[in-house]
């Protein structure tokens, strides 16, 4: 793979789940449809939208945890849309994922020594370290110290920072180039945020990993990705630089989550015509967020956007942009 290749491509991904059938007639849902995009080395592409518009399904997808049901999934080059077994095993040693709940994503009857400690002994150590030496190595780098007593405590006994300290601690340990971080802050207190966030950004710099970075906040997806890319009903709006993308959003939705987004000038409700939660049945005509758009026009509930080029790497799907 040359140099300049991008590290993750995702070409026309699809997601689709059966929901009910009725008189012999399967109905789906696609929570993910026909999404494309790509990560460079060293790069966060921020994932932002609201609950419900596809954002963990597409990480869950390139964690191979979510079967794709169309399209390809290119990392370093090599198809992983599919495979299984051994291959599937070597990949997750490349790409790993933390999760929203940091309690959840952890053992409570394991220790926190043990949760790291499986992952390296499975995997060779670059400098010929033991595997004590690594995890302490681990702990002190995720800011997790004494590290004798983080060692020998449980869960229950962390604070929420400190729990996501420890999954991303463990995500390290398989020295991956690639994290999935599925709303790594939502559920950790507002004072700590940052701090992980800045952790996050010092890994990258640190060990050159790139980051699917997902989230609901336009604020913390500034400061963190490189670029944004704003989803809704599982279709892709608009892409752009984070700091393009702020200061010149072109898309409705883009506009709207700004407008929401706190330290916003806009007081008062938004200009929604609904709340809604987008049609994610298959079949579905049109653009998903017509029905909640202020400037909806009549070809918006009937014909689906395309791509229009507003400047280098910024796109928006709207038919307002052709008016």
């Amino acid at each position: 793979m040359a140099k300049g290749d991008p590290l993750v491509q995702v070409e026309d991904l699809v997601i689709r789940f059966p929901i009910s059938q009725k008189a012999r007639k399967q109905t789906f849902i696609r929570p993910v449809d026909h999404v494309s995009f790509e990560i460079g080395h060293s790069e966060v592409l921020a994932l932002v939208g609201e609950s419900g518009s596809g954002k963990s399904t597409i990480g869950r997808a390139l964690i191979r945890i979510t079967e794709p049901s169309h399209g390809k999934i290119l990392v370093r080059g090599q198809d992983v849309s599919h495979i299984k077994g051994r291959a599937l095993r070597e990949y997750r040693r490349f790409i790993q994922m933390i999760f929203q709940d940091p309690f959840g994503s952890l053992n409570p009857i394991r220790t926190i020594e043990q949760h790291i400690e499986f992952p390296l002994k499975t995997t060779p150590s670059r400098n010929n370290d033991s595997v004590d030496e690594r995890m302490d190595y681990l702990l002190t780098r995720v800011g997790l110290t004494p590290v004798a007593d983080i060692r020998a405590k449980f869960p229950h006994e962390l604070s929420g920072g400190q729990r996501q300290r420890v999954a991303i601690a463990r995500a390290l340990a398989v020295n991956p180039g690639f994290l999935v971080a599925d709303e790594p802050i939502s559920m950790l207190d507002v004072s700590i945020r940052a701090g992980i966030l800045k952790l996050m950004n010092e890994l990258k710099d640190e060990f050159g990993l790139s980051y699917l970075y997902i989230t609901h906040d336009l604020a913390s997806a500034r400061y963190f990705g490189d670029r944004i890319m704003v989803i809704y009903g599982g279709k892709v709006m608009e892409t752009a630089p984070s700091s393009e993308l702020i200061r010149n959003p072109q898309h409705p939705y883009t506009k709207l989550l700004l407008a929401a987004t706190p330290g916003s000038p806009v007081r008062g409700p938004l200009p929604e015509t609904s709340n809604s939660a987008p049609n994610l049945f298959e079949g579905r005509m049109g653009c998903p967020f017509a029905d909640r758009c202020p400037h909806v026009l009549e070809k918006c509930t009937k014909v689906e956007p395309e791509k229009t080029t507003i400047s280098d790497e910024h796109t928006v799907f709207c038919h307002l942009m052709n008016v």
